[in-house]
């Protein structure tokens, strides 16, 4: 099941994907007004809310960044 995790305080960089990593297979960044960064994940054991989660791209793609990290705000099951 797919879930869809928005993150407080995100930040992407460019590192090597860690053992603790969630797979990651779509992101989102919205620089808009209401600023919001989700990821969307198969994997079951993300963190609750409030907690600090990883993800990683589940390929590389060349877009400056393979990470992402930040603090789980909500959780929503897709």
């Amino acid at each position: 099941m797919t879930v869809r995790v928005y993150l407080a305080a995100a930040r992407v960089d460019d590192t090597t994907p860690q053992p603790g990593d969630l797979p990651v297979e779509r992101v989102f960044v919205n620089a808009g007004d209401v600023r919001e960064v989700w990821v969307e994940t198969e994997s079951p054991s993300v963190p609750p809310m409030g907690r600090v989660a990883s993800f990683a791209l589940r390929r590389p793609m060349d877009l400056g960044f393979g990470r992402i990290t930040g603090t789980v705000e909500r959780k929503i099951d897709k």
